[in-house]
This record gives C-alpha cells, structure tokens and sequence, in this order.
C-alpha cells in the first residue's frame, strides 16, 4: 500500500514546530480520488498555487504536485486527497520570513452518503453562527477553519449540512459546501467578496451553467430570497451536487428540474456505499 502522506515528496517527519501548525500559515484544497484517478487535479493544483499567492507564499509546479497526488492516489477506488501549501520554516513570530512553501499530501479514507442524498435531497438548517469579514482571505481556503469547526457543533438529528451568514446576516455558505438557489429560472449564488470559500465545484457549476445559456445571478442575497426560492442546492469537490429537499421550513420536491439537469451534465461520482 502507497504512503498516506508525503512531504515535499517524502515521508512526512515530524511537523511539531511548524509554522503551519502553530500560525495556520498555508492553504489547502480537498480532491476526490476515484477509480485511482484524482478528479480535476490540473484544477486543484493552479487553484492551491492561486490561493497560496494571496498569502505571500510561493507556488509549487503544478506537474510535481500532480505527480505526487498521483503516487497517492494509485491503486485506490475512492478516498479523499487534502493537499497543503504550507509557509517554510519554524521560527517563531508571526512575521513571516520568506515565500517558500512546504507541501503536504495526506490520503483519507473516502466518506459515504445515502444514495437518498442525491437521489431525494438533503436536510439543511439556517445556523446561527455568523462568518467575520475578511476581505483579505475571503474566497480562499486557508488553514484556520475554527469558524467552521464551531458551526458544525450541535447539529440537529437528521442535520446533513448548516447553512452561515456574514456579519451583515446574509446567506453565505454551508460549513463544507457552497450554496445555489434557483428562482424563476435563475441560478443565484452569493458573492463570496467578504467571506467564505469559493470552491472549485462552485466554479464548475457556474461554468456549466455559462455553457448551457442557464443565466447567473452572483450577489449578497438575502434570506427572504431562500425561502421563496424554487430550487436549492449545495456543491463540493466530494460529493459534486447535493440537491437540498429542507431547510427550515423551506420544503421541496429534490431535486428540482434545473438541479437535476446540472446533475446530469457535471455527471460526478457518487460516494455511496459499494
């Protein structure tokens, strides 16, 4: 069996002092690994170097980054890829000293979900936990998730996803999926200029949607928008698009037409028990 980790393409030593783990200084992406194959890694790779550019940290070559996870990934059906651009050194300090990145590439064991998720929707709830503003890192995904840590607490039985707000009390995110609500035929999604994570499968949707003549909607919605909305989904690079059928006391029939059609093109695998 390969390696579970690699560090700068080795065994992974002991990260004890590392300003990553002490400062959260990096960024990450999550991938799928499916059928020993990485889905959009040429995609995950410039988008990783995309988000280490806007914390001062250098790139990686994407071709040595995709030769690696494709070390990890061989001779797996399905798991879960989490690659890591780490801020080089130990030193103590926030000021940090120097761009070079470590890289780690850790393999995990790939969740299951009901097919029901897919074939029926999921159960979403309006959390109560509200994203701060920040510009500065809004959009990418670095290494402090606590705000997504402490809105996964608590969840309702039957809960599969909580829905955040910003500051301002507008609909985000989930804590690991982006948010798409349909209405009158329009695909709206937030804008993700404050806070939360624009993740690769939002891009994708939204792609897709450009390609097929689907008109998009990107702003600051509200929700009042959500619970008139007609349809509603939420999107990641593991489970592609997860039609919701409740959240709150928004109800209904999963997926929606729109939703199904775009399930229908992206054609994304399904983490369902084999």
């Amino acid at each position: 069996m390969s390696a579970a980790a690699l560090f700068n393409g080795a065994p992974a030593p002991d990260l004890a002092l590392h300003r990553g783990l002490h400062y959260g200084d990096g960024v990450f992406r999550t991938c799928l690994i499916y059928r020993s194959q990485i889905i959009d890694i040429q995609e995950q790779c410039d988008t990783l170097n995309t988000d280490a550019a806007r914390l001062g940290i250098a790139s990686v070559a994407a071709p040595e980054l995709a030769r690696e996870a494709g070390e990890l990934a061989r001779g797996h059906d399905r798991a879960v890829l989490k690659m890591t651009l780490l801020r080089a050194g130990t030193a103590r300090g926030y000021r940090p000293d120097g761009r070079a990145a470590d890289r780690l590439l850790c393999r995990y064991l790939a969740p299951v979900f009901p097919a029901a998720a897919w074939e029926r929707g999921v159960t979403a709830v309006r959390s109560s936990f509200r994203l701060a503003a920040q510009p500065a890192l809004a959009g990418i995904k670095h290494l402090n998730r606590l705000e997504q840590v402490l809105a996964s607490r608590d969840w309702p039985p039957g809960t599969d996803e909580a829905l955040l707000e910003d500051e301002a009390g507008r609909p985000v995110c989930g804590t690991r999926t982006n948010l798409f609500w349909v209405s009158a035929g329009v695909l709206h999604t937030p804008v993700l200029d404050r806070c939360g994570v624009a993740g690769l499968m939002r891009r994708k949707i939204l792609a897709l949607a450009e390609r097929t003549g689907l008109k998009t909607d990107i702003r600051a919605g509200t929700w009042g928008e959500l619970d008139a909305a007609d349809e509603m989904f939420l999107t990641n690079s593991l489970v592609g698009i997860w039609p919701v059928a409740a959240c709150g006391a928004w109800r209904r029939p999963a997926p929606g037409p729109v939703t199904r059609d775009l399930m229908e093109q992206l054609r994304h695998p399904r983490l369902v028990q084999p």
